[in-house]
C-alpha cells in the first residue's frame, strides 16, 4: 500500500456490513468522493468462497482500507465528577449500529449531506432535553459518610438536587478546592466550556475551604505530593499532619483570606455573565466542622460570612447557608468520622435548600 494512500478508520459494525457486499454503501462522509457509478455484480457464488469459509476479496476493495479486524472504533467520550476527575461528557464523534443499519444497502447511497444532519439530529436532540446543573465544588459535595464517592452516586446533594428538578448534572471539583481553584476550573477545564451553553444554572460550592486555619502555608501542603524520593516525602507529610492540628488552634492565617475568596468569586461570576448574562449563579456560606485536623477550630467563618453577605447584597447573587443546613448533622455523630465531611442527612438537608434557592432563581 503506497504510503500516500490514507487509512480510513470507520466503526468495526458499519465497516463488516459494507465490506460483506460486493460494493460498498459507505456515505461520502466516511470515505470522501463518491466513486464512479458502481456497476451492479451478481451475488457472491458458493464457489467464490475459499475453503476456510470466506469471500475472496473483491476488487472494490479501497487499497487504502484496513481490514474490520484491524480497525479500532472512535473511542466514547466519558465524563467524572466529583473530585473526580469525573467527568460526563456525552459522545458527540461515530455511528452507532442503529444508524449503520439505516445507512448499508441503501441504494443509492447516503449523501453526505443527509448524512451529516442525521447525525446531528440524533446527538443533538437528546442533549437540548434536560438543562444540566454545573456544579464547581470542593470535597463537600462528593464526600459521604464513609469517605469519597463517584460523581454518579445517587444520593450526594448534586444528584438528589438533579433527580428533583429533572436536569443532568456536571460535577467539577476535588478535595481541597477553594475559590481560587474553582475559577481556575472555570477558565481552564473543558468540561465546563461544554457544560455551560447547556446549563441550567451554575453553583460554585466552594469557600469553606477557604476559612480553615492554615498556619502552614498552603503551597506546601500542595507540594508534599511531590517530594522525592520517598522516604523524604512521607517524613515531610508526617510532620506537617503532626504540626497542623496543633498550629491550628491558634486561628489564623486562614487558608484564602476573605477578601481574596470574593474577588475569585466576582471573577467567575462576571466571566459567565459575559457568556450567558440570563444564566443564574448560586455560591454557598461557607459549611461548619469538628475536625480534629484543625483543632475544632473554625474562627474564620464568620468573617467570611460577613464578606460573602456583602458581596451577594452588590450583586445579587443568592447564597445557600451550608453551615445552617449540616450544622446538626455534623454534631450529631451520624456524619463522616473525619469531622468535616457530612452524613446522609446533611446531604439532603443541602439539597433541600438548594432546590428552594434554585426555584427561586429560575
Amino acid at each position: 500500500m503506497s504510503s500516500e494512500d490514507p487509512i480510513r478508520q470507520v466503526p468495526d459494525e458499519l465497516f463488516r456490513k459494507a465490506s460483506a457486499k460486493p460494493e460498498r454503501s459507505i456515505p461520502d462522509a466516511l470515505f470522501g468522493p463518491p466513486p464512479a457509478p458502481p456497476v451492479a455484480e451478481p451475488a457472491v457464488a458458493e464457489s467464490e468462497v475459499d475453503e476456510s469459509g470466506t469471500e475472496e476479496e473483491t476488487p472494490s476493495e479501497p487499497e487504502g482500507s484496513l481490514p474490520a479486524s484491524s480497525v479500532d472504533p472512535p473511542p466514547e467520550e466519558s465524563g467524572d465528577a466529583g473530585g473526580v476527575e469525573p467527568v460526563a461528557a456525552e459522545s458527540v464523534v461515530g455511528v452507532g449500529p442503529a444508524a449503520s443499519e439505516g445507512v448499508v444497502g441503501v441504494e443509492p447511497a447516503v449523501s453526505e449531506g443527509e448524512f451529516a444532519a442525521a447525525v446531528a439530529d440524533s446527538e443533538d436532540e437528546p442533549r437540548s432535553q434536560r438543562p444540566v446543573l454545573l456544579v464547581v465544588a470542593d470535597s463537600l459535595s462528593y464526600f459521604g459518610p464513609k469517605g469519597g464517592l463517584p460523581a454518579d452516586h445517587p444520593r450526594i446533594w448534586p444528584n438528589l438536587v438533579a433527580a428533583e428538578l429533572d436536569w443532568d448534572v456536571e460535577l467539577v471539583g476535588r478535595i481541597g478546592w477553594t475559590c481560587r481553584d474553582a475559577y481556575w476550573a472555570l477558565i481552564g477545564d473543558p468540561r465546563v466550556w461544554a457544560a455551560v451553553p447547556r446549563a441550567g444554572a451554575v453553583v460554585f460550592a466552594v469557600g469553606g475551604m477557604d476559612t480553615l486555619p492554615s498556619p502552614l502555608p498552603t503551597a506546601l501542603r500542595e507540594l508534599i505530593r511531590y517530594i522525592r524520593p520517598p522516604a523524604l516525602r512521607r517524613q515531610v507529610r508526617t510532620a506537617y499532619t503532626w504540626l497542623q492540628p496543633k498550629l491550628s488552634k491558634l486561628g489564623r492565617p486562614v487558608a484564602l483570606p476573605p477578601k481574596v475568596s470574593v474577588d475569585y468569586l466576582e471573577q467567575s461570576r462576571e466571566a459567565l455573565a459575559q457568556l450567558r448574562p440570563e444564566l443564574p449563579f448560586v455560591a454557598v456560606l461557607p459549611s461548619v466542622h469538628n475536625c480534629e485536623a484543625y483543632g475544632r477550630v473554625h474562627s474564620g467563618r464568620e468573617r467570611a460570612v460577613r464578606a460573602l453577605r456583602a458581596w451577594s447584597a452588590r450583586t445579587s447573587v443568592p447564597l445557600v447557608d451550608l453551615g445552617e443546613a449540616v450544622r446538626d448533622n455534623i454534631f450529631s455523630g451520624d456524619a463522616n468520622p473525619d469531622g468535616i465531611h457530612w452524613g446522609w442527612a446533611g446531604h439532603t438537608a443541602v439539597a433541600n435548600a438548594m432546590v428552594k434557592t434554585l426555584q427561586e432563581v429560575r
